[in-house]
């Protein structure tokens, strides 16, 4: 059925329509795919590179303020009067006072600056706060301060600083730590710090969106959070790359992890200023999330186009495929001479279509009626002359067999032996009564054998020792019809031909059963015939034209008559044996199909 018109018919629609959609989609979502998750890339590289630069200008700004304080005529003075431990009391609170009026200043004019303290390394602190921390000497064990005079880190993550005004107490800060140094010796007394709101860093880092679950980081250099961030551990893929990173002489860059058997996708920038990191990271599966979703519409769409495109398959086959279907089968009925149940199940109840298909059923039917109307003629009047022809070779048997009796009667008149001619009168008689029942043409077989008595009596008095014949029937086959006339022209050829063999014609006659066939063989031991004649006969059974001996003269015009009739009456049904040799006589045996009256 795969090569069925219909079948052919959806795999057209299929390839003409959903291929090339589908091709459409997988093309378009393939440079969607690149396109978008291209854009999504430069997107965010261009916010981060924003936000970089923010950072980068913040603590820059922070890092100017820093030394301005440092350098600053009233910071040395502070200074200056931290080192001299003879100076009185009145004046250290003096220079404490300005030191305090001047830090206030300069956070009131640097909005990006929340507070600014100087610690000295002897346990005292001064701030933007009223009174200054003499004896808190607490933050020399804080971390901060050790890591800065360990390993100079100088940006501190964000932490919680006691040491300003109470308000900032519980607000999260990040600190930028300098030297505290009396410049004209470079003597260091404390540490310099000043912090900046870690919301002020961080409100605009949460705005930055990479994708739905991607997230952006500002570490420092070993990975650890600069701001009020969690590390997410399943984007965390960065931590693994920070040696490759830091050694990246580049400002930014992005490369690809592995991250819980997930590629992901690592943009960072690094912010010099402070020795920290920005840092994005997302699951590279849902860069082309979007797009994803875009491709399972399509393909959805693609499914219902594939849906519609089967219905209109099936229904253009209900008009073009289905008639063609029958069409083809009703033809195959005709290939194989089946007219009437072509006409009766293939076409007749289908409802036609006003188009050319239907057009061409509606002729195809009317062809076929008028090929079974010549068929049908045709064939009657086939039927017609090969009954002619079966008659006209009967009438050739009648007159010949009349004439050699007759001859027979004559003879026996001029020898004066009247009982004989009485009793071959007699037989002669009922073989006329026998000939001229015209009821049918078919006979028993019991009648006809008992006609060949009849004829053999006619025979052995014509001739008397001279001839042998022997019959051997089969009374159970007895009731078995066969074509009227077949055996009288074998059995006169069987004695004619056999007159010549010096020790007298010898003809068996025997009927039997065959399985389903009757066998009649009649055999002499005449002259026999050619091989030539025994070719040409069976040339002539084979090739149908035993007919031909209406025209035909010569010998063995007996034989091709009784072969003639048995091939117009029994067709490719009736097989004859001829087995024959010169003077070593003849046999011939007739396979008739069984038939029982």
């Amino acid at each position: 059925m795969f090569y069925s018109l219909r079948t052919r018919l959806s795999a057209a629609f299929i390839v003409v329509f959903i291929v090339p959609f589908i091709t459409m989609v997988a093309v378009f979502t393939q440079v969607s795919n690149t396109v978008i998750g291209n854009s999504i890339e430069e997107s965010t590289s261009q916010t981060m590179d924003q936000y970089a630069a923010f950072v980068n200008t913040l603590t820059t700004q922070v890092e100017d303020v820093a030394n301005q304080v440092l350098s600053n005529e009233v910071t040395q003075q502070w200074i200056t009067a931290q080192l001299d431990p003879s100076l009185p009391r009145e004046k250290r609170l003096t220079v404490d006072a300005e030191i305090r009026k001047f830090l206030s200043s300069i956070a009131l004019n640097h909005s990006s600056i929340s507070s600014i303290t100087l610690f000295n390394e002897n346990g005292t602190a001064v701030g933007i706060r009223d009174q200054a921390f003499n004896d808190d000497p607490s933050f020399l064990n804080s971390s901060w301060f050790e890591t800065f005079k360990q390993e100079d880190v100088r940006w501190v993550p964000a932490h919680l600083d006691s040491y300003q005004p109470n308000y900032l107490n519980s607000v999260s800060m990040n600190s930028l730590l300098f030297n505290l140094v009396q410049l004209s010796s470079f003597r260091k007394i404390g540490v310099l710090k000043l912090n900046v709101k870690t919301s002020q860093i961080q409100t605009s880092l949460d705005k930055i969106k990479f994708g739905e679950t991607g997230r952006v980081y500002l570490v420092d250099m070993d990975g650890q959070p600069v701001l009020e961030q969690r590390i997410d551990e399943g984007m965390s893929g960065f931590l693994q790359e920070l040696p490759s990173i830091g050694k990246d002489k580049h400002s930014g860059g992005k490369l690809t992890v592995k991250q819980n058997g997930e590629n992901h996708k690592v943009l960072y920038r690094k912010i010099k200023s402070a020795n920290w990191m920005l840092v994005g990271e997302i699951r590279e599966s849902e860069l082309f999330e979007k797009m994803k979703r875009v491709q399972q519409t399509m393909l959805a769409v693609g499914a219902v186009l594939l849906l519609l495109t089967i219905v209109a398959a099936f229904w253009l086959a209900a008009g073009i495929a289905r008639p063609l279907t029958r069409l083809a089968s009703s033809m195959r009925l005709v290939e194989r001479g089946d007219f009437s149940r072509e006409e009766d199940e293939s076409l007749a109840r289908m409802q036609l279509p006003r188009n050319e298909v239907g057009y061409v059923v509606n002729v195809f039917r009317n062809m076929v009626k008028r090929l079974r109307f010549l068929i049908e003629t045709e064939f009657q009047a086939n039927m017609r002359r090969k009954d002619a022809e079966y008659k006209a070779l009967l009438m050739q048997i009648n007159p010949h067999f009349l004439y050699n009796t007759l001859e027979a009667i004559g003879s026996l008149s001029a020898q004066k032996r009247s009982d004989e001619v009485i009793d071959v009168t007699e037989w002669l008689g009922q073989m006329l009564r026998y000939s001229l029942r015209a009821d049918s043409d078919l006979v028993k077989l019991r009648d006809e054998m008992q006609y060949i008595r009849d004829y053999v009596s006619i025979m052995k008095i014509r001739f008397g020792d001279r001839i042998r014949v022997d019959i051997q029937d089969s009374p159970e086959s007895g009731n078995a019809l066969i074509v009227k006339f077949i055996l009288q022209p074998l059995v006169e050829n069987a004695i004619k031909f056999s007159q010549e063999n010096a020790a007298g014609a010898h003809v068996a006659i025997a009927a039997r059963s065959a399985g389903d066939a009757l066998e009649i063989e009649v055999s002499d031991n005449g002259i026999g015939m050619s091989k030539e004649l025994i070719a040409e006969l069976r040339e002539e059974i084979a090739r149908g034209k035993m007919t031909d001996v209406l025209s035909a003269s010569g010998r063995r015009i007996g034989l091709r008559n009784v072969l003639a009739r048995c091939y117009l009456h029994y067709g490719r049904s009736f097989s004859v044996t001829i087995e024959s040799a010169p003077q070593k006589g003849t046999r011939i045996v007739l396979s008739l199909p069984t038939k029982e009256e």
